[in-house]
């Protein structure tokens, strides 16, 4: 990201970007600053801006593309977007090679190959930026000045526990402080009182408090969860699969017990404030008490698709067993 804030305070750009990773707030964000900042002009209506995007986005249309001179203005723009290139075998990375200077092009990719021979050559020849989750400070940071450009102020305790109810994700959390900028009124100030009242906990964050309710033994309070979670038009595979991924969550947190929060955070891919909390739940197990009981997650998401049992028994079962 330096290197992207970098080039955009200079005005000095690459001849090709990619941008992937597992923020897509992020990659949003710096793909559409890229573009206004390279064409110093809305992409809209422009003829020298190009935009392709999955089965449209093929090499030749990129290629030949490429090769076409910008139309009085110094440069070609084209964005490329979700097109597979970056992880599976093409000939384009050879053949940009021979594209004019005045031509730039910036690929957007869900996910991407390292070993790709068009991934290596956008290292090598252009910029590549990985647009990971923020840590814990930075996300806090980000949230503090988010509200602050709409004139609300949030405290250290609030913007934890926003970021508790929603998650790491950025757009998700950008719907939640547009709610409550508009929700914060004349007094302009955010608490804990506010984001209890206005903000959506999500169905990774209920998943985590029906883990509470199971681990301290009261299964039903997680049972009846569960059943809110039905009527809220919730999908039990859904519910199926965040239930295996926590339990596989802890089981590498029992795995990595005698490391660092952060060092763990970083590893899993959780936020380091929630370590604590996972360190918690998973010592009310054994480690293979929690092999167990991934297992048992598998196996019961797979009965469930061969049509052996219902759904909704099939996870009242589970968590009556946990």
């Amino acid at each position: 990201m330096q290197n992207l804030n970098k080039q955009l305070k200079e005005g000095s750009f690459s001849n090709i970007y990619l941008l992937f990773g597992e923020e897509s707030y992020l990659i949003r964000y710096y793909r559409d600053k890229l573009v206004k900042g390279i064409l110093k002009d809305s992409p809209e209506g422009n003829v020298n801006y190009h935009y392709y995007e999955g089965d449209n986005a093929t090499e030749d249309i990129i290629v030949n593309q490429a090769q076409m001179l910008p139309f009085f203005a110094d440069t070609m723009l084209i964005v490329v977007c979700n097109s597979g290139l970056c992880k599976k075998s093409s000939d384009l990375a050879g053949r940009l090679a021979d594209i004019p200077a005045s031509t730039k092009i910036i690929m957007v990719e869900q996910a991407v190959d390292k070993r790709n021979s068009l991934y290596k050559y956008i290292k090598k020849n252009g910029t590549v930026a990985e647009l990971s989750h923020k840590n814990d400070s930075e996300l806090l940071t980000w949230v503090a000045s988010y509200l602050k450009r709409g004139d609300c102020l949030i405290t250290a305790r609030a913007a934890k526990l926003l970021i508790a109810k929603v998650g790491v994700d950025m757009q998700q959390l950008t719907g939640e402080m547009e709610k409550l900028i508009a929700y914060a009124g004349e007094e302009k100030k955010i608490d804990i009182d506010e984001i209890e009242a206005i903000t959506t906990t999500t169905l990774s964050r209920r998943i985590f408090i029906m883990m509470d309710y199971i681990v301290s033994g009261n299964n039903g309070k997680a049972l009846e969860l569960y059943k809110d979670l039905l009527a809220l038009k919730e999908s039990p595979m859904s519910i199926m699969a965040l239930l295996t991924r926590h339990y596989n969550i802890l089981l590498q947190i029992k795995d990595l017990q005698s490391e660092r929060d952060d060092h763990i955070a970083s590893i899993i891919g959780v936020p380091q404030f929630a370590v604590r909390k996972y360190r918690s739940q998973a010592s009310a197990y054994s480690r293979v008490r929690l092999l167990q009981i991934v297992s048992e997650c598998v196996r019961t998401e797979e009965h469930i698709k061969r049509g052996l049992i219902a759904p909704q028994t099939g996870i009242e079962l589970l968590i009556l067993g946990f």
